[in-house]
């Protein structure tokens, strides 16, 4: 029943995001299709306000403009530097100063050499003539200093502009490994670390993966509307940052979905830790309903990390341990050969 719920929630939603786009005759581009997805969530209100103002027609660089702004996703590679493009272009321009030095400097040599053999060979050359050898050379010379100089200034700006494109990229990349409502790690940064986990340079510190997905959020999502789930999303990442310690990992990876890796737990504490989570809700986030008002409840599955020889079976065997939990209604802790409370 509650994925019935879900899907139809899903295709109304889908339905009124292309429905105003139709309406402004948007381009059916994916990332435009995420823009007006998330300006009619409602999850960021500035956003909404933003898009729903949009005139018929916007063009295509004034939606990009918004989703760029707004750090969403689909938007990030256009904000993204051409990289090896762009450093491959200052190679070549500097390049073609450092010829145009080296020449300079070749021809430098060339009058010195000219000068030097004709005081040598004039015997009779005064004091005039050697002047006039002199004024020659400060000319080369100069010319020497100015390709030098215009060298020296060209490798400072392109040593700027490289360490600005890698500042950008830097930036690019922790936004794609951002959840852009909670500000947590996303799903891709639990895939990092879980592989970091199972790396070369990992520790010997035993961790522990925590798939954690608020119960029945469908259901809310009807009753209460996608802007009042997303507060109580936000409000529970906020509960979750001050659960965990300090070499604790805490990510949002889906809806209603958090995962954390905690480190130096063993077996027996997981269920207990499993439920101070659940407490921690509990005790911290009620909302009302038309019968007074009610918890939050969780689904919570969690697995050792020396259970599983790598992270896809550690995701593997934590969601199973999920699925158990949505069905018993309490925590469960995944063990191999058998499910354990």
């Amino acid at each position: 029943m509650a994925g019935k719920t879900n899907r139809m929630a899903q295709d109304r939603n889908l339905q009124a995001v292309v429905s105003h786009m139709a309406k402004l005759e948007v381009s059916g581009l994916p990332r435009n299709y995420e823009l007006f997805h998330e300006a009619l969530s409602g999850a960021d209100a500035a956003l909404s306000h933003e898009v729903l103002a949009l005139s018929a027609s916007p063009s295509q660089a004034q939606l990009d403009e918004i989703g760029v702004r707004y750090q969403l996703a689909g938007f990030i590679a256009l904000a993204t530097p051409t990289g090896r493009g762009q450093e491959i272009r200052l190679l070549s321009e500097l390049r073609e100063k450092m010829a145009s030095g080296v020449a300079q400097k070749q021809g430098f040599t060339r009058v010195l050499e000219a000068v030097a053999r004709s005081l040598r060979e004039d015997n009779d050359a005064g004091p005039r003539d050697i002047l006039a050898e002199i004024e020659y050379l400060s000319v080369s010379l100069s010319d020497a200093v100015v390709a030098e100089t215009e060298l020296e200034a060209m490798l400072k700006d392109g040593a700027e502009r490289i360490a600005k494109a890698e500042r950008d990229a830097s930036a690019a990349r922790a936004v794609t490994l951002r959840d852009r409502l909670t500000g947590l790690p996303n799903h891709a940064a639990l895939a990092e670390h879980l592989e970091a986990l199972y790396g070369s340079d990992a520790d010997d510190h035993e961790a522990a993966l925590f798939l954690v997905t608020i119960a029945d959020l469908p259901d809310l999502m009807q009753t209460y509307g996608e802007p009042a789930i997303s507060r109580i999303v936000k409000r529970t990442a906020t509960i979750f940052r001050k659960a965990i310690k300090k070499n604790d990992f805490l990510a949002r990876i889906g809806k209603g979905d958090f995962a954390f890796v905690l480190r130096d737990v063993n077996r027996e504490s997981l269920y207990s830790i499993a439920m101070r989570l659940t407490a921690s809700i509990a005790d911290n986030l009620a909302f009302a309903t038309s019968d007074g008002t009610t918890g939050l409840g969780l689904s919570i599955g969690a697995v050792l990390q020396s259970d599983a020889f790598s992270p896809q079976q550690l995701r593997q065997q934590a969601t199973a341990a999920l699925e158990a939990s949505k069905a018993n209604g309490r925590p469960a802790v995944f063990v191999p050969g058998e499910m354990a409370r």
